[in-house]
């Protein structure tokens, strides 16, 4: 462990490397877990109720 006592910056970047570790995680288990789609309406088929 003394290479990484003469290389601190490294730290810095596995900082990194477990952030960016986790943004993909978690994007990719929301992509996977969405909700259904729900169709809006438009104005015009509002507009034909009243």
């Amino acid at each position: 462990m003394t290479w990484l006592k003469k290389r601190p910056w490294l730290w810095i970047v596995l900082a990194f490397v477990v952030l960016i570790t986790a943004w993909v995680f978690l994007l990719r288990l929301a992509i996977q877990t969405q909700p259904e789609s729900v169709p809006l309406q438009t104005r015009s088929t509002q507009d034909a109720g009243h």
